[in-house]
Formats: structure tokens, sequence, C-alpha cells
């Protein structure tokens, strides 16, 4: 969900519960299975609830919602050509995900995984051109994507810290995809309903040029944040303790 979703955070399953990491009991051990992979992906699904609801000492907060402050997206030379804030944004259906890949050698990770529906809620302020037609705008907004694919590639490397060894994302890797993006916009051209109810038909029509327009900047904040999420479990976490020595 890491769609995704801040999911590489959850590659720690695979640690035994020791030292500072305080992991439920029922969580699936793959420290040592020879079809890793295999493991991790039924372990990743299993411990989806757990991130849902947040894991605050290795400093997880809830995953569904995921909070963003700020996604910004300039002004493109394309048909579509937007200056678009969204603001204070909750994404939900983090909690519907679905693992189905992972595939590591502890130095690239790559994952996939799959929700029917991902929701983007909050505030807009937008301006700009959508086709031959002039938008501007500013008030709450709703994005739903369906059928939300994402794939996470992830590099790591190892770090030291006094006696013990631990992995580090160095760079991650965010891309997804959608069957439908619907999109609605309240109080479009300074509230003039007939104009914004226009509008929203309009770039519903034309969802796809929209989210190419989208996509970089929601892609590149969803990799920042899962990014951070990771490694700020990976720094309690040992190398010893996630894989064999």
């Amino acid at each position: 969900m890491e769609l995704v979703f801040k999911v590489l955070s959850l590659l720690v399953i695979g640690v035994s519960v020791s030292e500072s990491a305080k992991f439920p009991k029922n969580w699936k051990n793959c420290k040592n299975d020879e079809k890793l992979n295999d493991c991790l992906k039924d372990a990743l699904q299993n411990v989806i609830p757990f991130f849902v609801e947040g894991i605050p000492n290795l400093g997880v907060h809830s995953l569904d919602p995921l909070h963003f402050d700020q996604i910004s997206i300039g002004k493109g030379s394309g048909p579509v050509s937007l200056d678009l804030d969204f603001m204070d944004f909750d994404v939900t259906g983090i909690k519907d995900v679905t693992v189905d890949s992972v595939d590591t050698d502890w130095k690239i990770m790559r994952l996939e995984g799959s929700t029917p529906k991902l929701e983007l809620k909050g505030k807009y302020k937008i301006d700009g051109k959508v086709l031959v037609l002039p938008v501007t705008g500013l008030g709450d907004c709703l994005l739903e994507m369906d059928n939300f694919r994402a794939h996470v590639i992830a590099n790591m490397s190892e770090k030291s810290t006094g006696s013990k060894t631990y992995y580090n994302i160095d760079h991650m890797d965010f891309h997804f995809d959608t069957d439908l993006l619907k999109l609605h916009f309240d109080n479009l051209f300074n509230g003039d309903k007939a104009l914004g109810d226009q509008m929203n038909i309009f770039v519903n029509e034309n969802w796809k040029e929209i989210l190419t327009e989208l996509r970089p900047a929601v892609a590149k904040s969803f990799a920042m944040a899962f990014k951070e999420i990771g490694n700020r479990v990976f720094t309690k976490i040992p190398k010893d303790l996630i894989t064999p020595p």
C-alpha cells in the first residue's frame, strides 16, 4: 500500500522478537526460510493490519490514512498544463492492500501490491488549462483510483553504528497505475456552479491526460514517505536479526 504504500518498512517482519524490536508473537519469521520471497509475501500480507494501526515503538504511525502536508504539480507544456497544489491530504485504502509479489536479495528489493480503491482527499489550489480550457479553483477535492497497482524498487546498503550493522534504504522508486481515476474539485472558478460542474465532467472525461500530469509528483511523494518510514524501522533492527549471518 508502502501501495503499496510504506510496505517497504514491513520487510522487517522476518526479525525475531528481541532487543528493542517488540513484534507481535504471531508475526511470521522468514529469517532462515529457504523460499524467502514466498515467505515474505505471506508474512507481509499477514502483518499489514498491524502497520495500518501503527506501531509506536518502531516509530510507525497509522498508515491508513496516510497523511501528506503537500503535493505540488508544476505547470508543464503539454495538453494538460497545471499549477496544482494538494494540501492537508489523506490517502485511504492501504488497509485493503494485497501483496502480489516480493523479490529481494537485500541489495535490491522489488515489491508489488494492489488495492481495489485508493482515495485521496484534502484541499487543492489549481491554475492552468486542461486541453483548450482554462481552469482555476481553491477548495476541497477528492480523487479516487480504482484497482490501484504499485511497483516499488528500493536500493539497499549497510551502515554500521558501534558494533552493529543495519540495513539502509539509499534510494526508492515508486511506480503506479490505475484502471480509472475519478476526480471532483469543489469551488472551481470562484464558486461558479455551472462552470465548475462542467469542468468536473470534462476532467473526468480526460482522466488519462490528468493522470499523466499527476503521476510523477504523486509517485515521488509516496517514494519519499515510504523511504523515510522504512529507514525509521531499519535503524531499530540490526541486520543479523533480519538475515542469516
